[in-house]
């Protein structure tokens, strides 16, 4: 798709639509990823069990998978602005209800919103950033992409580390006032457009599916599944604070930022397939560290080095989506949609494993688990379908 295509709504440099797709991501990742440092304050207030968190976790994915179908569909049927900026006015909402909620079942409600608001953003705003990316710098971009959700992951951990677990209500007040501000925004600015999926080409469609859900399941697990659950870990098994605890997650989500920098280049240099088995196989030896070490200040050290590379993942996921996707934006939707639900089922089974196994068994176990990344075949062929 050339640059030219940004026919929807008011003219706007392809910079600036580039800008502005960034900055959404952040928002609309910022109020979801609020939940893993907030979740053990939130759950000490209500005296809620592992099993309630586990569920608040998983809504959240599968909120966002559900998200992620329709954000394709309204991606191929209407536009990428449409999508985006009715993810961003969800995201303020959902914040805001969040930021006043005094039950699980309001928060739970909360938390549905903004997970469907990120699921509903992802489509468009990868679509976009892939499009607009210069030919051969594709990875690039989506390292840069990857780096606004590091930065939403970040702000994240690091508003509740900095201003203390009391705050977390004025978090979310204040990521409703990113998500409103970054609404406006999309009102004056103009994204691709995606190819709709002809039916005749579905099934031939949904074939290219495998090797991108591959990838984004063993990310959304990493992520989801193990990485989520830092600050309650580090609460139950080190006895840190939740303070504390939010603020080793903060570091990991610091340093995930150049390291979405660094997966961009793997990507444009190695092929996002051989990245991700490269990371993936990485992260198995960094977490088993982060479980099994008897020495609390090489934990965190590991599950901060965790963090990162989870967060690496995602970028070559997105490539790996793109490429073999085409200009089927839709096809985006389901992938995230897949990824999501994996996050989803992940989180729920880890917090239902502990209950039974331990913490750490659980968590190990999930660790091992990553080993899937090796069904990923590298290939230097890049399959897609021309609607042209």
């Amino acid at each position: 798709m050339s640059n030219e295509r940004l026919g929807n709504g008011r003219k706007s440099q392809p910079g600036v639509a580039f800008a502005t797709v960034m900055v959404a991501y952040v928002a609309v990742t910022l109020g979801e990823s609020l939940l893993a440092p907030v979740l053990p304050v939130f759950t000490a207030e209500l005296g809620l069990d592992t099993v309630s968190s586990a569920r608040l976790l998983g809504v959240v994915s599968v909120a966002a998978g559900v998200g992620n179908l329709v954000g394709g569909w309204v991606l191929s049927r209407f536009t990428a602005r449409a999508a985006a900026f009715t993810a961003s006015a969800l995201s303020f909402v959902g914040c805001l209800v969040a930021a006043a909620a005094g039950s699980e079942a309001t928060f739970l409600a909360a938390q549905t919103v903004i997970g469907f608001a990120a699921g509903l953003y992802f489509a468009a705003g990868v679509f976009s950033v892939g499009a607009l990316a210069p030919p051969g710098r594709k990875g690039r971009a989506m390292g840069r992409y990857g780096i606004a959700y590091s930065l939403g992951l970040a702000i994240a951990a690091g508003a509740i580390a900095v201003f203390g677990t009391s705050s977390w209500r004025g978090v979310y007040v204040g990521s409703a006032v990113l998500a409103g501000v970054i609404a406006v925004a999309f009102t004056r600015v103009t994204l691709p457009d995606a190819d709709p999926i002809r039916k005749d080409d579905l099934r031939a469609a949904v074939g290219l599916l495998g090797a991108p859900v591959l990838v984004g399941g063993v990310a959304a697990l990493a992520q989801f599944g193990l990485v989520a659950y830092i600050p309650t870990y580090a609460v139950d098994e080190w006895s840190l604070t939740a303070s504390a605890a939010a603020l080793v997650l903060f570091i990991g989500r610091v340093v995930s930022v150049p390291m979405k920098a660094v997966a961009g280049w793997m990507i444009d240099r190695f092929g996002a397939k051989t990245s991700a088995r490269i990371v993936g196989v990485s992260m198995i030896g960094i977490g088993l560290v982060w479980l099994l070490s008897p020495v609390v200040a090489v934990g965190a050290i590991a599950s901060i080095l965790m963090a990162s590379a989870a967060g690496a993942m995602f970028p070559m996921a997105n490539v790996v989506a793109v490429e073999r996707f085409g200009d089927l934006g839709g096809l985006l939707g389901v992938f995230r949609a897949a990824q999501m639900v994996i996050a989803g089922v992940s989180a729920w089974l880890v917090g239902v494993a502990a209950e039974y196994l331990g913490f750490t068994q659980a968590l190990v176990v999930g660790t091992v688990a990553l080993a899937l990344i090796l069904f990923v075949r590298p290939s230097t062929r890049t399959v897609l379908i021309d609607h042209r």
